[in-house]
């Protein structure tokens, strides 16, 4: 079985990227489905208000030194994103999902073998992500809130398949296995529940299956709670 890790654009993309700032979303949002596995259709208020939401907090990252962009999003702790997007870079680019761009410190990158996240420390003003104070369980309807491919602002909808262990992905502990069908620059995406709350951390993908694979709500918060002064790091292809 094999995986890899979002953070690392091909160089005409990332070209494109960052030329300049991407439009804000359109107004028309599509509604999820999934009746094989059961999920229920979820109405274009839910995903109107999801996306209201995920705008507050989330932002497209933009690591220069290493042409590499992804996501991440905003909480009372600091800017939370994938140790291999901030990794190699003391300073950061982050964009507003309407095009507002500032820089962003690193103020931890999380020590290996810990979980694959990382804390900017920048000039936000928007407010910060709610956080699930438990795992979500297998079934639960799931939005990962990124920019896949530098592009802008989505929600990719999907549910929890289950948990499983992180050692095929160098993760300590457990990882949540997704059926959202994730892409490059969605690394560090937060992963919502239907209420908005961040349930999990986009990283990977599992390139047998087309899974997502995101960091529970769990090891975030034990993270965010010890999160080390470590900002040391290399660039990770």
């Amino acid at each position: 079985m094999t995986s890899r890790k979002f953070g690392v654009c091909v160089a005409v993309p990332l070209t494109l990227i960052l030329a300049g700032c991407t439009p804000p979303p359109s107004a028309s949002v599509q509604s999820p489905t999934n009746p094989a596995a059961g999920v229920t259709t979820t109405t274009l208020t839910t995903n109107a208000r999801l996306m209201a939401e995920a705008q507050q907090f989330s932002y497209r990252v933009r690591n220069v030194n290493c042409d590499a962009t992804g996501s991440s999003f905003a909480t009372n702790e600091g800017i939370v994103t994938n140790r291999h997007v901030a990794s190699g870079s003391n300073s950061l680019q982050l964009s507003t999902w309407s095009g507002n761009d500032f820089n962003a410190s690193v103020q931890s990158i999380s020590e290996e073998p810990g979980p694959d996240l990382a804390i900017l420390n920048g000039g936000s003003t928007q407010e910060p992500a709610v956080l699930d104070t438990t795992n979500a369980p297998a079934g639960t309807q799931v939005w990962a809130a990124g920019y896949p491919e530098g592009n802008e602002l989505t929600l990719t909808p999907g549910i929890v398949v289950d948990y499983t262990s992180g050692t095929l992905y160098g993760e300590p502990g457990q990882v949540m296995e997704l059926t959202n069908a994730v892409e490059p620059g969605n690394s560090g995406s937060p992963l919502l529940d239907s209420e908005g709350k961040v349930v999990g951390v986009v990283f990977a993908l599992n390139a047998v299956t087309g899974n997502g694979i995101a960091i529970p709500i769990s090891a975030l918060a034990q993270y965010l709670g010890a999160p080390g002064a470590d900002t040391s790091g290399q660039c990770i292809g």
